[in-house]
């Protein structure tokens, strides 16, 4: 029974309500939500704000130009900060498990700050061969990358501490700051890198926020930047092709947009961003398609799942007998394919509604015929990503790093081809997605119950690092 609050206290009436049997499910899957999918719904929300209230004040070429600043913001962002976020939350998970959170603070720091300054590094480089321009956008660019980089190492911390309800008013207070930043520069007088700068101000605080909580469950400790340093340092290298494959992962959804992107076909806006409007459009529409079933994954991974695994491997802490280990290993199997099975039933069913409305939605959105199909094919092409996606998941379960990595970067590789191929034999379409989708999945797939199958020896010696560390030190001595 969910304990209630002390008399008088509105804060925690508040809390015990939003954690009660009501709508503890619904916070938990909002906060699923923006983990999965929040520098997404920062572009939504981004957009939509350009839409209806800056054209009329700027012009179409200076909203163009917000809008494009946001795509690739939030296109650089996550390459460097999904590998350096996923090694830092490991770390911080480690601790959180422990009991002793006192370098968590530290860590977050350092993983923010260095993923903040390598995105910028690579948004400058961007800008020098694309000559964006004028300086002042530029600068802004560069400022809203760094910023959108510490927004996804902050998702990363603050799930590995299970600070979901913090996560989720944290993000929200963020966005009302940017709102409230861009109403003032609309009185004040406005331009397309004040605006950028407003939406960079609200990235930033949310970060913020999350750095006082997360110091906040050290005890008020800050932690050692430079042992925490070293321990990102060695943890990136054991953990190196996990974050090779989040790096080809987050590529791969892209790389069918970056080919449009160099056609003769795109287009450049005033400040010199490259785009393919008819393409790019139809694609944003249809990923979010699957943020439901991202959301789904994370609330089946903090709760079948992990429960699963804890009882696998304290079967192996007590050493259990080998039929035994057969037996939980089953047991896990038919609980990972079941939980699984639904989140692709999710995906299915609302791809299905999604294709079925996607004319009513192409009026709204104002598409043609051709964007039309081609969304239709988008939307399936993202069902079968899904259907990778978690069997990717099932794979880092039982540690197949190597072929995970390999697997990413197979998606990646058959994503560009068949792009290139698609569009130089049939030109705007969706298809060379959808086949590569198709294709890795199907892959995933088979790797997926092979490993899941094979967990205990997985465990024990196929995917055993303590062995074969031992045994490169061995051979290192001789």
């Amino acid at each position: 029974m969910t304990a209630r609050p002390a008399t008088g206290t509105v804060v925690g009436l508040f809390r015990w309500i939003l954690g009660g049997h009501l709508l503890g499910p619904v916070q938990r899957f909002a906060s699923a939500v923006i983990i999965a999918a929040g520098p997404w719904l920062v572009s939504v929300i981004a957009l939509g704000l350009v839409s209806v209230t800056v054209q009329p004040i700027v012009g179409l070429a200076a909203v163009e130009d917000l809008r494009l600043t946001v795509v690739y913001a939030f296109c650089i962002a996550p390459l460097v900060a999904g590998p350096i976020g996923a090694v830092a939350a490991r770390l911080v998970a480690e601790e959180s498990e422990s009991g002793l959170i006192r370098q968590a603070p530290a860590i977050f720091l350092v993983a923010a700050l260095g993923s903040a300054l390598v995105a910028e590094g690579l948004t400058i480089a961007m800008v020098i061969i694309m000559g964006i321009g004028p300086v002042e956008v530029a600068a802004a660019f560069v400022v809203l990358t760094g910023a959108a980089a510490l927004l996804w190492t902050s998702f990363a911390i603050l799930t590995a501490l299970k600070a979901y309800s913090f996560l989720v008013w944290s993000f929200i207070s963020g966005i009302v700051f940017a709102l409230t930043c861009i109403v003032w520069a609309t009185r004040a007088g406005i331009s397309t890198e004040i605006l950028i700068w407003s939406f960079a101000a609200g990235i930033v605080l949310s970060v913020c926020m999350a750095l006082i909580r997360v110091r906040h469950a050290a005890g008020g400790q800050a932690g050692d930047t430079v042992a925490a340093a070293h321990r990102l340092w060695s943890a990136a290298g054991q953990l190196r092709m996990v974050g090779w494959g989040i790096l080809f992962a987050i590529a791969a959804v892209w790389i069918d947009k970056w080919v449009y992107w160099v056609t003769p076909s795109a287009a450049r806006s005033d400040a010199g961003f490259a785009h393919f409007n008819p393409y790019d459009t139809v694609m944003f529409v249809a990923h979010l398609s699957a943020i439901p079933t991202y959301a789904a994954l994370l609330l089946f991974r903090d709760g079948d799942l992990r429960r699963g695994v804890e009882r696998f491997r304290a079967d192996v802490r007590d050493g259990a007998t080998h039929a035994r280990l057969r037996q939980t290993v089953a047991a896990l199997s038919l609980s990972i394919w079941t939980g699984l099975f639904s989140v692709v039933f999710l995906q299915g069913t609302l791809t299905a509604c999604a294709v079925l409305m996607a004319p009513a939605a192409a009026t709204i959105l104002g598409f043609n015929f051709d964007q039309i199909l081609t969304l239709r094919v988008g939307l399936i092409g993202v069902f079968f990503h899904s259907i990778f996606f978690v069997c990717c998941a099932v794979i880092l379960v039982c540690n197949r790093s190597l072929v995970f990595l390999l697997l990413q970067l197979g998606f990646l590789i058959c994503n560009l081809f068949t792009s290139i191929l698609f569009y130089v034999v049939v030109g705007f379409s969706a298809y060379a997605f959808f086949t590569s989708a198709l294709i890795a999945a199907g892959a995933a797939f088979v790797c997926a119950y092979r490993a899941l199958t094979s967990l205990d020896y997985l465990t024990f010696l196929g995917e055993n690092d303590g062995i074969y560390a031992r045994l490169s030190h061995a051979l290192r001595d001789r």
